[in-house]
């Protein structure tokens, strides 16, 4: 197993008494997610899991802007729907922005916030520290950095894997702005169910097709003994112009077009191991899915891939296969059929890297600490 790098729970208890009695520097963050009532009423997250931003909050009594903020006025509803072409949340950053002066700090979770804030900090007057989080990345969004000249307005960049900071070492940012923070999720809440079995010959796949091939694994599972189910969407919160997986179909492979972070949970669960068919992409597409199915002991078969390098070590906590190679993928989930001990031990390694690295409260607490320096 790899050495565990993550801040262990005791550290970051720590840390948290820490942060409410030290930390008076006033925080804005600025999250492109939501939550809805439901969640908030579930305080034992027995059916929602725990909101990486609301964590942060417990650590930095932030005040918090998120997709909510749409909801009140009727150009809010207006920009929503622009912005799912778009790609970037204009309307979010603006908001703010306008905020932004009763603030030290200000902290954007994604770059469709982050970019649009850059823009406002690098041609107007602002005192306050910037940073940003990217977790995708594009042609669209490099050409606008390159031509507006944005990293300067960026005080710290946050990336999930190290082929993002190489990349933007690449751009002209120095090193010591750039800091891995690897991704996490509720491992508390994903975590491995004795109530459901793995159904024989069944295996599953998560995620939009925006940065799947599922073409590839359809080729790679066809004529096979097996069962594929595809929940080829979003978060309920996502806007994406194409969030469904099209064209024709293999006997042995079914859609499922929407489902519960609870019913999520069960999918995974009565898996025997997840296929990731990621496309080989700088950022770590493919890491929300590797974690919530590690953290349920499940192993991954996925593409490699720049980002998912950082989240699947090869034989120990998965299975990398070449590039879109749809018969070195068929040949994977072959091997993990044929030997289900072995698939066993992949997942359990997957699991114990989570909950001592991978946790979230080190993901959060490691953000909490690098807004604290910066």
């Amino acid at each position: 197993m790899k050495p565990s790098v993550g801040t262990n729970l005791a550290t970051h208890a720590q840390l948290s008494k820490s942060f409410f009695t030290n930390h008076d520097v006033s925080t804005l963050s600025i999250a492109t997610a939501s939550v809805h009532d439901e969640q908030l009423k579930d305080v034992n997250h027995e059916r929602f899991p725990r909101v990486d931003y609301l964590e942060l909050q417990r650590l930095l009594n932030t005040e918090i802007l998120d997709y909510s903020s749409y909801e009140k006025y009727t150009m809010g509803e207006v920009f929503r729907k622009l912005e799912t072409h778009l790609r970037s949340d204009i309307y979010l950053a603006t908001l703010g922005w306008r905020q932004s002066h009763k603030h030290d700090l200000v902290f954007a979770w994604s770059e469709r916030a982050g970019i649009p804030l850059a823009v406002y900090k690098r041609f107007l007057a602002s005192d306050h520290c910037f940073v940003t989080m990217f977790q995708c990345w594009s042609n669209r969004q490099e050409l606008a950095i390159k031509k507006l000249n944005l990293l300067p307005a960026m005080d710290k960049i946050v990336v999930h894997c190290e082929s993002m900071k190489d990349m933007f070492v690449d751009l002209g940012a120095s090193e010591d702005r750039i800091k891995v923070i690897h991704y996490s999720i509720d491992q508390k809440f994903f975590s491995p169910s004795v109530s459901i079995a793995r159904a024989p010959g069944r295996i599953t796949s998560v995620g939009e097709s925006r940065s799947r091939n599922y073409a590839a694994l359809f080729q790679a599972v066809k004529g096979m003994p097996v069962t594929l189910e595809v929940a080829g969407y979003g978060h309920w919160y996502a806007r994406e112009k194409r969030n469904v997986v099209n064209g024709m179909l293999p006997h042995n492979v079914s859609l499922s077009r929407h489902m519960s972070h609870f019913e999520l949970r069960d999918f995974y669960a009565s898996s025997q191991f997840v296929v990731l068919p990621v496309q080989d992409l700088v950022y770590s597409a493919g890491a929300t899915v590797t974690l919530e199915a590690g953290a349920m002991a499940r192993a991954v078969v996925a593409f490699h891939s720049k980002g998912i390098s950082d989240y699947i070590i090869d034989g120990e906590t998965g299975i990398l296969v070449e590039p879109d190679n749809s018969e070195a993928m068929r040949d994977a989930i072959q091997y993990l059929l044929s030997h289900p001990a072995e698939a066993k031990r992949l997942g359990d390694n997957a699991r114990q890297r989570i909950v001592e690295e991978l946790n979230l409260e080190s993901y959060v607490g490691n953000i909490a600490e690098l807004l604290k320096k910066a």
